[in-house]
C-alpha cells in the first residue's frame, strides 16, 4: 500500500506541475478575447489549483517513503 501511495503521489506532483505551468495558462492563451490575468501561486486560483493538489501529493509521497 505505501508503494501505491508512493506512486499516486509522484503522478499527482508531476500532474499538478503540468496543469498550474502548462495547462491553465495555455487555456487562457488560447482565449479569444485575450486574456490578461495572471496566475501565481499566491492567488486563489493558486490555492485551489496548485496547493492543494501539491499538499496532497507531498502528504501521500510522505506517507508511502515512510518506514513501518
Amino acid at each position: 500500500m505505501r508503494i501505491a501511495a508512493l506512486i499516486f503521489g509522484l503522478g499527482l506532483f508531476l500532474a499538478t506541475c503540468v496543469w498550474f505551468f502548462y495547462l491553465v495558462p495555455l487555456g487562457c492563451g488560447m482565449n479569444t478575447t485575450g486574456c490578461k490575468e495572471r496566475f501565481t501561486v499566491w492567488s486563489g486560483l493558486g490555492l485551489t489549483h496548485f496547493w492543494a493538489p501539491l499538499l496532497t501529493a507531498l502528504s501521500a509521497m510522505a506517507y508511502g517513503s515512510g518506514r513501518s
